[in-house]
Order: structure tokens, then C-alpha cells, then sequence
């Protein structure tokens, strides 16, 4: 196989480049196809576009790229993807361990179960159908999760000003007595734009890259991260694309760390950590500024990152750069022993 479609998968929005055959006497030798991949093999590459299904030889690529979703809003392309179709690009930078849906696969409710390491690898995201009526769906998160020992928890996406009761589900899950957990912004941002605020590099740091997490990135970790170690080690190697970035100060200690996981033309900013003796130095800017340039260089051409509202630090940071609220979410938990009759 080519390893021109190394890393696109089967439902990715993609643009494929192929030569034309037999190549005309005049005029241009390439065409462009854009849509969704549906099948991919040896030798051919079929593509669903508006006008119909193409299947373009696997032999005439010359180049192929995943590009994000098709806007179903108007305006810039980081605003226009809907939060839906925002959260099921986002589950590919961060998936958890064990992964199942309530309804259709890609368009009902994905639970996942991740060993306990963030919110974001272990609660059922409600981004469609459940197949099920609403109180029975949530019957099903509520055995799902205890099945496997952990409390019942939902990933709710707000549009930006919305309360947790102005969504049915939300309404649903406290009004039986679910607990409402922190919130978190989801930030987004053209990946060039963001570049433009990039400044200076601070004195005195190198910076390592690496496609898989070694042992000195895993400590430069958040504390978190280093109390569910085994975790941390499985789930940022799930995804296809990574790039794992750590900082060092001169004599050679970790000054922070940061990872990248781009995929459908987007990549998402993770696990951003400053030792505390650094910060205030400008390594946390440098290390998202390198990560927007990894961003750049896998084809990524729209950015995303979650912060927490309270953490104000951050949210100076990456508000810096450019990057602006797309909507925000937060985890409603139910008790893990909780039994419904």
C-alpha cells in the first residue's frame, strides 16, 4: 500500500490528489476529489461526494490529506463545526481504553472507560441518538458504568451561556440526583493565525519531540497524570498521530511537556504541564507555540484545546494566541453504587 493514505480511516473527511489517466495532451495532468472515505484497499479508493460515490485507483495518488468536517454554520471554519461534530473529532485525540455506543457507532452516545485518567476517556458523550428513549438511555450509562466499577459520569457540551438545566439530559441527570462537576472551555483557533502571536522563544531551554510518550515526558506530567501512571502510558499512545513535546531546562531537567494528536484536519492541544520552579519563565507559551507548529507541519489547519474556566493562567495563554470559546462542557456523576429500580 502507499503510504500516501497511511492514517485516514474509513468515515475521515479527506482530499484526495490523483493523476489523470491516460494523462490529456493539453490542459492539467491532476484532479482533486473531496468527500468522506468510505472503503479503502489495496487498489482503489472510494469516496462519497455531494454529486456522488467516486473510486479513484490507489496507484494515480499523489498526495492525501484528512480536512475537517463541512461546516453546517456559516463563518470561520474553528467556528462553523458544529459541538457535536467538534466532540467526535476531539474523542480521537484522547479515546479512552474500552469504547462502546449507545445506538448507531458515530451518531448515538459513546461511553468510554479509561481506568479512571480524565473525565474526557471515561464518560458516555451524548452527541446524538441513543436509540433508546431518554430515561432508559441514561438506565444503560448508569449499568454500563458499573459494570465496570466506575461512577456513572456524562460528557455534557453547553453552547456557550448555557446552564446544565437548559438540556434535557442535563435536566434528566439532576434531577436524579446526579452531582454537576466542573466545567471546561473548549478553545478553538486557525492553526496559522495562532502562529501569528507566537513571539520570542525563552533563553535557556531545548525541546525534544518524540512520537511516543518515554519515561522523562511522563514525569514532566501534571500530578494527576502521574497518580494513574499505567493509564497514562495507554491512552496517549491509542491514537494513529502523536507528537509528545518536552522541554528541558540547561541542565537538562523537565521543564514541561506538552502532546499533539491531529487527525480530520485538526489537532488537539493535551496534557500542557509546567514544572512549578518554571513557570512564569515563557516555557508554557514556547511549548503550545511548538505544539501549534506540529499542529502546522501534520496538515492541521484548525486547532483545539480544553482549560478550565478557573485557571486563569491558561486561559491568558491560549486567549493570547488567538484562540476563542467554541462552547464549553461538564461532567454531571452519579454515584457509582447508585441502583434504579
Amino acid at each position: 500500500m502507499s503510504d500516501l493514505m497511511v492514517g485516514l480511516t474509513t468515515g475521515t473527511r479527506v482530499a484526495v490528489r490523483t493523476q489523470i489517466d491516460p494523462a490529456p495532451a493539453y490542459g492539467p495532468t491532476l484532479t482533486d476529489t473531496v468527500g468522506e472515505l468510505v472503503a479503502l484497499d489495496d487498489e482503489q479508493v472510494h469516496i462519497a461526494t455531494r454529486t456522488g460515490e467516486v473510486v479513484l485507483r490507489r496507484d494515480l495518488v499523489v498526495a492525501a490529506r484528512a480536512i475537517p468536517p463541512k461546516p453546517t454554520r456559516r463563518g470561520a471554519p474553528h467556528r462553523a463545526i458544529t459541538i457535536e461534530d467538534l466532540h467526535l473529532v476531539m474523542t480521537k485525540g484522547q479515546p479512552g481504553l474500552e469504547e462502546d455506543w449507545l445506538g448507531t457507532k458515530g451518531a448515538g452516545w459513546l461511553l468510554r472507560a479509561g481506568a479512571g485518567w480524565t473525565g474526557r476517556s471515561n464518560s458516555a458523550l451524548p452527541v446524538g441518538d441513543p436509540g433508546l428513549p431518554l430515561p432508559e438511555a441514561v438506565d444503560a450509562v448508569e449499568s454500563r458504568y458499573r459494570e465496570r466499577e466506575l461512577a456513572p459520569v456524562v460528557m455534557l457540551p453547553r453552547p456557550v451561556g448555557a446552564g446544565t438545566s437548559d438540556d434535557p439530559l442535563g435536566a434528566l441527570l439532576l434531577q436524579r440526583g446526579w452531582l454537576e462537576g466542573h466545567p471546561a472551555d473548549v478553545l478553538t483557533g486557525r492553526t496559522e493565525t495562532l502562529l501569528h502571536g507566537a513571539g520570542p522563544s525563552p533563553t535557556g531551554y531545548s525541546l525534544q519531540a518524540s512520537d511516543a510518550a518515554d519515561e522523562a515526558w511522563l514525569a514532566g506530567g501534571s500530578p494527576r497524570l502521574l497518580q494513574h501512571l499505567d493509564a497514562a502510558r495507554r491512552i496517549p499512545a491509542l491514537p494513529p498521530r502523536q507528537v509528545f513535546l518536552t522541554a528541558r531546562d540547561a541542565a537538562g531537567h523537565v521543564a514541561g511537556v506538552v502532546r499533539v494528536a491531529p487527525a480530520d484536519g485538526w489537532a488537539g492541544i493535551f496534557g500542557l504541564h509546567v514544572d512549578p520552579d518554571h513557570r512564569g519563565r515563557g516555557p508554557g507559551r514556547w511549548l503550545t507555540v511548538e505544539a501549534l507548529r506540529a499542529a502546522a507541519d501534520a496538515g492541521a489547519s484548525l486547532t483545539y484545546l480544553q482549560v478550565e474556566p478557573g485557571n486563569e493562567p491558561a486561559q491568558r495563554l491560549h486567549r493570547g494566541l488567538g484562540m476563542t470559546a467554541h462552547h464549553d462542557y461538564v461532567y454531571p456523576a452519579g454515584l457509582q453504587d447508585s441502583a434504579r429500580p
